[in-house]
């Protein structure tokens, strides 16, 4: 589950990203490779000579990684370097297995076009080329023990203000209500058949209506992870699957209800309390709970799934 300490150790981490350029930005991501490999070497630039496209490697695994960190990302400059640093080390490291170019994308996402080239130098050369941005090293920070977290960014305060919700749905939230989520296509339907699931868990009317309504939205929750932070998808789920049985046990399965009721429950708990004081944000934030909720009902992690045990049809 998050923490507040994991919350104010991830927020000092994402401050450090979006602050740090050119060789600061190198230092924080050795930082982050050095914690979680254990045999990361860090390369300094030698001379005249330079690191022949090498900032760090993984020896083990054959893994060598080229970081840059403007203060403004180019699209095509990123492309170029990328492609060139790729090819000074094929020519200086015969044991080059995978390239990984660190952007520092400040959350904004890979350019279309540094993708493009990593796939098209991948086809070539057979190498794995893949590009890892400010999500994908924020989702490393998260997973390193507690201890390396607090050296990487110094130490955290030790209390949060009453306006902060520390929890990885809050993450989803702000972002959602922040920004139109727009309607585009059904999503995937992981849950083994969507209105299957509706009707083996019992819910009708309004509660039915706003998840068949809400899943043409998914695809932005799924867009947020994706530039954010992949790994935030798994904390929500736990966090949602604590919050639906913390429902199951409020709400007596007895009563007829019990699915809207626990529908409606879910929804008030996500929102912060904060957003709850102001109609007009509350609007946006109850809208943005129930896309989130429509997510994890896809994905099995709230109500039940057609062919368990966990309500009778």
């Amino acid at each position: 589950m998050w923490t507040r300490d994991d919350y104010w150790l991830a927020i000092h981490f994402k401050l450090q990203l979006y602050e740090a350029m050119g060789e600061a930005f190198q230092r924080l991501v050795a930082d982050v490779l050095m914690a979680h490999y254990q045999d990361f070497v860090p390369v300094r630039p030698s001379g005249s000579v330079g690191d022949h496209g090498n900032d760090g490697y993984v020896r083990s695994l054959g893994v060598f990684f080229q970081v840059y960190g403007p203060a403004n990302v180019q699209e095509r400059e990123a492309a170029r370097k990328a492609h060139a640093d790729f090819a000074k080390l094929r020519r200086h490291y015969p044991d080059l297995k995978s390239y990984r170019f660190v952007l520092n994308d400040r959350f904004r996402g890979i350019p279309a076009s540094v993708l493009d080239e990593l796939n098209a130098m991948q086809r070539e050369t057979g190498i794995d080329c893949q590009a890892i941005g400010a999500g994908h090293l924020l989702g490393l920070f998260r997973g390193l023990a507690a201890e390396a977290r607090t050296l990487i960014v110094q130490g955290v305060p030790g209390d949060l203000p009453d306006w902060i919700d520390p929890r990885a749905v809050a993450e989803v939230l702000e972002h959602l209500a922040r920004y139109d989520a727009g309607w585009g296509d059904i999503s995937k339907r992981l849950a083994p058949d969507f209105d299957e699931k509706i009707r083996f868990n019992g819910l009708d009317g309004f509660a039915a209506d706003r998840l068949r309504s809400l899943s043409y939205q998914v695809g932005s929750v799924d867009a947020f992870f994706q530039v954010r932070d992949p790994a935030l998808a798994q904390a929500v789920a736990q966090e949602l699957r604590v919050l639906y049985a913390k429902s199951q046990q409020s709400i007596a399965e007895v009563d007829e209800d019990a699915a809207a009721l626990r529908y409606v429950w879910m929804i008030k708990r996500i929102i912060p309390p904060d957003a709850r004081k102001r109609p007009i944000v509350l609007k946006a934030y109850r809208e943005a709970a129930e896309t989130v909720l429509a997510k994890y009902f896809e994905t099995c992690d709230v109500y039940d799934t057609p062919g368990t045990s966990g309500r009778t049809a």
